[in-house]
């Protein structure tokens, strides 16, 4: 533990090792995020009062959004060459960490919070770019790029994990939240009604 708390201090100065320095046992980074998602569900009081439900979507958006953007990166990164000696999983959850911090920004007035958030997701986002690059030797534009092209994903992951959390009765979507995942999922459940009008 000392050591992942040793490696995140390194990394918010933008100090990054090798790759190979950022695998730990499977079962410290698997709570960590367990922990970040349990961290992230204390801002989701608009999704109704049950606790364990608002718990369980989060733990479970945030779980698929990691292994997703772990997988994505990965092949986004091999795409320009970069040879893989360790898988980024570890690294990127690290990154992520600074998620411990957001409820902390609940007590400050609703102005300095929407800055004090943003800052913190600007300041992940050049964690996660930065530490990338160093580790694979691709561009950091590049690995921009890849992040920003993610974002698309993460909004499906989110609006699917919303619905299937809805469905589950563990949350409850308000009406102005409603139309937002409708309009976000719904490409997805279009595409094969238009596959199916294809003459081939």
């Amino acid at each position: 533990m000392h050591r992942l708390i040793d490696d995140f201090i390194s990394l918010l100065r933008f100090r990054v090792g090798p790759l190979e320095q950022y695998q730990y046992p499977r079962w410290l980074p698997a709570l960590l995020l367990t922990v970040l998602g349990l961290v992230a569900s204390g801002g989701t009081a608009e999704l109704g009062n049950d606790i364990a439900g608002r718990m369980g979507f989060m733990l479970l958006f945030t779980w698929l959004e990691t292994l997703l953007f772990t997988q994505f990166m990965t092949i986004w990164l091999r795409l320009a060459k970069w040879q893989p000696t360790a898988p980024l999983f570890g690294l990127i959850v690290l990154c992520n960490s600074l998620q411990f911090f957001e409820p902390l920004t609940s007590w400050l007035p609703d102005d300095a919070a929407l800055g004090a958030d943003l800052a913190l997701s600007l300041l992940t986002i050049a964690l996660l770019v930065n530490s990338l690059a160093v580790v694979s030797g691709v561009g950091r534009i590049r690995v921009l790029l890849g992040v920003m092209l993610f974002a698309p994903v993460a909004m499906l992951t989110l609006a699917m994990s919303l619905q299937l959390s809805a469905s589950l009765g563990w949350v409850s979507i308000p009406q102005d939240m409603l139309s937002s995942v409708s309009e976000a999922t719904a490409p997805a459940a279009d595409a094969p009604a238009e596959g199916g009008k294809s003459d081939l």
